[in-house]
């Protein structure tokens, strides 16, 4: 057999890729085992390739570790649910969890003005509070804080400059900042955390 052909071919470097069907691996794996000469190929093969990854390797943002490190200690608070230290809201959360602290409130009835509001949390950067509307949510914009809701019950249809977004249970929207957005309701009432956090 002619090595030499069989090795320009290229079929060892995508071998080295994981890019051949499995028959194919199969195929090599045997023709490696036969000839020796071709195992060293497939050596010297994946040792460019690491040389060449490595070489163009970007290291990541300094800051990532920190918003990975602080993105899971959010998750598993909100697994804990601890009102002293509750998680901020993002499209990570996960409504299910929110609901054993809303069912320890009691009652959630709507008061004369069509709402009940509670505030969950509320301190120099962030408010969190929980709201169940049978009211539509009038056009607002906000400047200095960002606004997001997580959807703990029912549906709304909610509108940032124009663009209209259909909203169920388990849903999650951040609202940018300078954007005109209102809430309309879909069912006959929404429950939802409402988060504002400052600039």
């Amino acid at each position: 057999m002619n090595l030499r052909a069989y090795i320009d071919s290229g079929v060892l470097e995508l071998y080295a890729l994981n890019s051949l069907s499995e028959q194919e691996s199969k195929d090599v794996e045997t023709m490696l085992v036969k000839f020796p000469e071709l195992r060293r190929e497939l050596v010297s093969i994946e040792n460019a390739l690491e040389y060449y990854a490595k070489s163009r390797w970007v290291s990541p943002p300094s800051q990532l570790e920190d918003i990975v490190v602080s993105s899971l200690l959010n998750l598993e608070k909100e697994k804990a649910m601890d009102i002293a230290d509750l998680p901020l809201i993002n499209r990570f959360s996960n409504y299910k969890n929110w609901m054993p602290l809303v069912q320890s409130f009691g009652d959630l009835s709507v008061g004369k003005d069509g709402k009940f509001v509670k505030v969950l949390r509320h301190d120099d950067r962030v408010t969190q509070m929980l709201i169940v509307s049978a009211t539509d949510i009038e056009q607002e914009v906000h400047v200095d804080e960002y606004e997001s809701f997580l959807i703990l019950a029912g549906d709304c249809r909610c509108t940032v400059n124009n663009n209209v977004r259909m909203m169920k249970t388990g849903d999650f929207m951040d609202i940018p900042l300078h954007q005109e957005h209102d809430v309309k309701l879909v069912s006959e009432t929404v429950m939802a955390i409402l988060q504002h956090v400052k600039i």
